[in-house]
């Protein structure tokens, strides 16, 4: 597809490519669960034993849960159809137990797609003490701000959404802060074409998602594209440090060119008019499709008797447009 139908594509979308004043002004992104969700998932819990692991024996059915079939449908279309980002707000005046409130966010994500579990079904997100630089962890381990980024490195796994539950919020930094993907490209198109040919060519990521070795085999294999897909199966996928080290690991440093054009995408995702930036408060919950929303967090520190945690979960979509693995016996070098 030529540079010219790709950017067609994306402005004959505006709904989808936005930028932060255009989303700050609809309040459709910005939802409460509604009553009837919570009494029924409540009721749920409790009938089941005490000590129970529910995180991990839990399956989802509809046809008992009509209130949460409906929401997840209402959540995903605003995900794949309109601002890619849902943002819900007002858990904490509900007064719930850590199990109840995590119940209710697992369950909201079973309504909406199959959990992807290489870190498991919810993964806490809080500074482990790590250096992301010094060891293959993810940034997420740190408390470090993480660069506006998709989620996975992984060349065999894409989440179509990414979800994340704020158990405790910082009171120093942590922040939350989404771009669009779409309306960078659409930018970038118009500024520099070439510089969006060379981001849809493949690069080389670290392996750091658990289940493949650190092998040099892995490493030439992990290597795909930044954008890629047209029209609604638009991809992008993207975080600048890996693919710095793994470029690097793999001994083909970035060209010249390579790191221009980078360096233009990290400035069009970072500009002050296209980065939306709030806070999420104990209970609120963040879904954004991993497709198209770039999300990131201001750098924090917890202050004595706080400790900053997420739960974060990644949903495989039946209803998310097709995308399809790269498949590479071999890597092109």
């Amino acid at each position: 597809m030529t540079a010219a139908s790709h950017r067609n594509s994306s402005m004959s979308d505006p709904g989808r490519a936005w930028d932060a004043a255009t989303l700050w002004s609809r309040s459709g992104w910005r939802v409460r669960l509604p009553g009837a969700v919570i009494d029924e998932v409540l009721n749920w819990f409790s009938r089941q034993p005490a000590g129970e692991d529910f995180l991990e024996y839990f399956e989802f059915e509809p046809t008992g849960h009509p209130a949460l079939t409906r929401f997840g449908g209402r959540l995903r279309e605003r995900l794949f159809e309109l601002e890619g980002v849902c943002w819900i707000q007002g858990l904490g005046e509900w007064r719930l137990s850590s199990d109840e409130q995590r119940f209710l966010y697992l369950a909201l994500g079973l309504a909406m797609g199959t959990p992807l579990t290489p870190y498991g079904r919810l993964y806490a997100v809080e500074d482990r003490g790590v250096d992301y630089t010094r060891t293959a962890v993810p940034v997420s381990a740190t408390a470090a701000e993480t660069g506006f980024h998709t989620d996975s490195s992984s060349v065999d796994t894409l989440p179509d959404i990414v979800a994340l539950l704020c158990e405790e919020p910082s009171t120093l930094g942590g922040e939350s802060l989404i771009t669009n993907a779409l309306r960078a490209q659409r930018d970038l198109y118009l500024r520099d074409p070439q510089a969006m040919v060379i981001l849809e060519q493949d690069f080389i990521r670290d392996v750091v998602t658990p289940g493949r070795e650190r092998t040099q085999a892995n490493l030439l294999r992990n290597r795909f594209p930044i954008f890629s897909g047209s029209g609604r199966s638009r991809t992008f996928r993207y975080m600048r440090y890996w693919i710095d080290r793994g470029q690097e690991r793999a001994g083909l440093p970035l060209s010249a060119e390579q790191i221009y054009a980078l360096d233009m995408l990290d400035g069009l995702l970072s500009a002050p008019e296209h980065v939306v930036q709030f806070r999420l408060e104990r209970g609120d919950m963040l879904f954004v499709d991993n497709r198209i929303v770039a999300h990131n967090r201001l750098a924090y520190r917890d202050a004595p008797g706080t400790h900053r945690r997420l739960q974060r979960m990644w949903i495989e979509s039946k209803c998310a447009p097709p995308w399809n693995a790269p498949t590479r016996d071999s890597a092109r070098v």
